[in-house]
């Protein structure tokens, strides 16, 4: 089964769990897993290749960490209460 790919359209979360069933399914290791991902990465979202070593690009968990804090939205979801909120109180 092979992942989709990934080029920052998507929401994040929604994208890592497919990916997680892609790999689940497959019974990849972690180092099958970064590659995939790696593999996976289009457009300006392969950028972040560039900025981190080859090293972190073949430990899944940092090549994660690294797309999460670049393509993650959960943190909008209090920015987006705050907004709301002051916009109430205007």
């Amino acid at each position: 089964m092979k992942p989709p790919q990934f080029d920052g359209t998507t929401a994040w979360n929604a994208y890592r769990r497919h990916f997680k069933a892609a790999a689940n399914a497959n019974g990849w290791s972690s180092t099958e897993k970064a590659t995939a991902l790696t593999l996976a990465l289009r457009g300006d979202v392969a950028t972040v290749l560039q900025e981190i070593s080859p090293e972190e690009q073949e430990v899944y968990k940092q090549l994660v960490g690294h797309l999460e804090i670049r393509y993650d939205q959960s943190h909008l979801e209090h920015v987006y209460h705050t907004q709301l909120k002051n916009r109430f109180q205007e």
